[in-house]
């Protein structure tokens, strides 16, 4: 496909999208309710701005408008541009389920490397205070962090590795037992090595360099959620989040090239 059809392709897919987005999934920030330079086209020059290979929005933007500037004769300043591009942060994720639920995006039944979801839960004997009192069960138990709840616990920690299936619930196909202490990559990353061409998903905790390195040695690849420094503006994380999909489902951007 050449550049002008892929541009079309992705166009008309973004139209479709907003198409069917209801009014509590999404309203238009813009006082203006019926802007010349749409919010179609602010999504559209971006995504074709990464299929471009082009490394942040000010070169997204001096690309459009130095070589496809007769596609969008109201592009506004880079000002303007960031300050759309932006307002509609919120818009990706529900851009993403739209992608995701496209017949063309659809985890064949039969395929050749399975999804692996990892991930931990503290079992809890007691919390706060007493934890750093009790004694019980010493001997397979520990004083451990629970991020996700915030606070301090004695117990346990179970790591759980599960088999995705496709509309159903995922099968567990390997589980450990650690006292809470025990760091998460410390009790599996032996054990992540048994998933050979497989596609993995874990929490970042999971991740290290030499255990990409392993995994990739073995043809399996580990996928961790991107965290946002807040340094950062949220689009070039959107950029990796969208270059991630595509490198998950295989061939760049397969959704808008194939049409």
């Amino acid at each position: 496909m050449d550049w002008q059809s892929q541009l079309i392709t992705v166009y008309l897919t973004t139209c479709d999208f907003f198409s069917q987005l209801s009014p509590t999934s999404f309203l238009k920030i813009s006082p203006n309710s019926n802007p010349l330079f749409t919010d179609q086209e602010v999504v559209t020059i971006y995504i074709f701005g990464v299929l471009r290979k082009q490394k942040n929005t000010k070169s997204i933007f001096n690309f459009t408008k130095n070589f496809i500037l007769n596609w969008f004769l109201h592009l506004p300043s880079y000002e303007g541009f960031l300050s759309r591009l932006n307002s509609l942060s919120k818009l990706f994720p529900e851009l993403a389920n739209f992608i995701l639920k496209n017949n063309k995006f659809k985890i064949p039944e039969k395929k050749s490397q399975p999804f692996i979801l990892i991930d931990s839960l503290p079992i809890m004997l007691t919390t706060g205070f007493l934890a750093h009192k009790c004694n019980t069960a010493n001997d397979i138990s520990s004083i451990g962090y629970c991020s996700s709840k915030d606070k301090f616990y004695y117990g346990l920690k179970l790591h759980l590795a599960t088999l995705f299936q496709n509309k159903k619930l995922a099968s567990p196909i390997d589980f450990k037992v650690t006292p809470a202490a025990t760091h998460d990559l410390t009790a599996v990353k032996n054990d992540l090595l048994n998933f050979k061409h497989s596609q993995i998903f874990a929490d970042r905790a999971y991740c290290d360099k030499s255990t990409k390195k392993n995994l990739s040695q073995i043809n399996s690849k580990l996928y961790t959620p991107i965290k946002l420094s807040r340094s950062k503006k949220p689009f070039p994380v959107m950029k990796k989040f969208i270059l991630n999909l595509l490198d998950l489902f295989g061939s760049p951007l397969k959704f808008f090239l194939t049409g």
